[in-house]
């Protein structure tokens, strides 16, 4: 069993590493053309109107896991029939939850953008933007249980294909923006509203289709299971919200203190820092709901397994991605962008620094998640999210540069590593031991040796710096940071598939 779900994860990594790299070229080009076509004031309202509605689509992914949780339990169990039920208490729930949204969002919206967005052009367009945008946040919202049945089933290579058609459907959209049309920022919002929505309909269809006794609609009556979900989607919601502010919320502080053009700096380094977290946690997907099976099925050593290698590996993958923009960022942003928004270098360094510490809790969500008592992590998740968002704001606001507001981001990123830590340990009396001894220690030996490289100058041209770099860094994680044992199994693995 376990070399099967050891392929299957090898498989499902696979996959998604070469959708990324088409996805990850489709986005940096059609955020270059996007860029030229708004200009940076257009393009910085857009930021700041997409932080506050990308509250619904972060929170979308983050609610996957509700959705995720319940039916991958009972598909692990084998039980069909109550895998249909937690489907369609999944989504009653989230039907209710975006008609709720609906309601709400819009005036809210309407009466920030009224009374603080600073933007030079018409205000109007912004609120048209801002309702463009929450039509696609809907539709995908109510497509999340559907997301959860795939995940629970692993199918990956369904996520793959539409996310590849949604970013060529940007990409051409972007592109043609550049050379025609008229009002580009309408436009851009509704490309970017049916980006958003288009996902969502092919699950529908796709499992209407491949998985029919579980997506039959029905209605249940159970109140105890909707009290379930309900009280297990509240916990999760509460701490999507309070991770979304401290994320998205950077835009509307920085707007708050400073204008549209610093946003667009902010907006540049968001864009990378998160294609950055991609690259790391795509190697750690198909590791989340094996960790979920296994701690069901009660198979101990095999989540403590799942467990280390999703921490490992996201955390070196961060490392060797984010490396790049450590050793040149300057050099990287003018290859991609041409001319570069002032900041937006500082931003990028501290962003990636930033997210290197997050990394080093993944894995960590799922096994709490997968054994239902996740109240005090997201207590802690939470609170410490609020710390970050009013530590950034009154740094600001004392007067500090705009980059400071990362730099207390990064602060506070420590003190959540030791708060999960602790959260872990209270709530499944884990032996966090293991964690150090496996995860931690070779991760941060591997940062340790790798950071004079970063600090000493070189006169070196900027690609042949990062070629050296790179491979530098290769070596270290080979030879530090994976074990004998994970070396082997990589090795392994390339060699079967090179053999056939």
């Amino acid at each position: 069993m376990q070399e099967n779900t050891n392929k299957a994860i090898a498989f499902n990594t696979v996959i998604l590493y070469i959708k990324m790299a088409v996805t990850t070229i489709c986005a940096l080009l059609s955020t270059r053309y996007a860029l030229s076509a708004l200009g940076v004031v257009d393009y910085g309202l857009y930021a700041v109107l997409g932080g506050m509605i990308s509250v619904m689509a972060i929170l979308n992914t983050i609610m996957v896991s509700t959705s995720n949780r319940f039916i991958a339990v009972a598909i692990g169990r084998g039980n069909m029939e109550d895998a249909n039920k937690q489907f369609n208490v999944n989504l009653s729930i989230h039907i209710a939850i975006a008609l709720i949204v609906l309601l709400v969002a819009y005036p809210i919206g309407n009466w920030y953008i009224h009374h603080y967005v600073n933007y030079d052009g018409s205000i109007e367009n912004a609120v048209i933007v801002f309702c463009i945008t929450i039509a696609g946040s809907i539709i995908s919202f109510i497509g999340v249980p559907y997301n959860g049945l795939l995940m629970a089933k692993e199918k990956f290579i369904v996520f793959c294909a539409i996310d590849v058609v949604s970013h060529i459907i940007r990409l051409a959209v972007t592109w043609a923006l550049v050379y025609h049309f008229q009002q580009k920022l309408l436009i851009y919002a509704a490309m970017m509203a049916i980006v958003h929505a288009l996902p969502a309909l092919f699950y529908l269809v796709y499992c209407s289709y491949k998985y029919y006794d579980i997506v039959r609609l029905r209605f249940v009556r159970d109140k105890k299971k909707y009290r379930e979900v309900f009280k297990f989607s509240m916990w999760v919601g509460v701490g999507a919200l309070t991770n979304v502010g401290r994320s998205q919320g950077a835009a509307l502080i920085v707007n708050a203190f400073f204008n549209t053009v610093m946003n667009t700096a902010l907006g540049i380094a968001y864009i990378v820092n998160a294609y950055v977290a991609l690259f790391a946690t795509n190697i750690t997907k198909p590791i989340a709901p094996q960790i979920t099976k296994s701690f069901a099925a009660g198979n101990v050593q095999r989540t403590d397994e799942l467990l280390v290698m999703s921490i490992k590996y996201c955390y070196l993958m961060t490392l060797m991605v984010g490396a790049l923009f450590l050793a040149e960022p300057e050099w990287l942003l003018n290859l991609w962008l041409g001319e570069v928004p002032p900041y937006a270098k500082i931003f990028l360094i501290l962003f990636i620094i930033d997210n290197l510490v997050l990394s080093l809790n993944e894995g960590v969500g799922n096994i709490i998640f997968a054994s239902g008592k996740i109240g005090l992590y997201q207590i802690c998740s939470s609170l410490i999210n609020i710390l970050a968002l009013l530590t950034g704001y009154f740094v600001l606001r004392g007067g500090a540069p705009a980059y400071y507001l990362a730099v207390s981001y990064i602060a506070v990123s420590v003190i959540r590593f030791f708060a999960i830590q602790w959260s872990l340990h209270r709530t499944l009396n884990y032996n966090n031991r293991i964690l150090w001894k496996q995860a931690y220690m070779p991760s941060l030996l591997t940062t340790l040796l790798f950071v004079p490289i970063l600090v000493i100058p070189t006169p070196l041209h900027p690609l042949l710096n990062l070629v050296i770099t790179f491979l530098y860094l290769c070596l270290l994680v080979c030879g530090v940071g994976l074990s004998k044992n994970e070396r082997n199994k990589i090795m392994c693995f390339i060699k079967e598939k090179i053999g056939r």
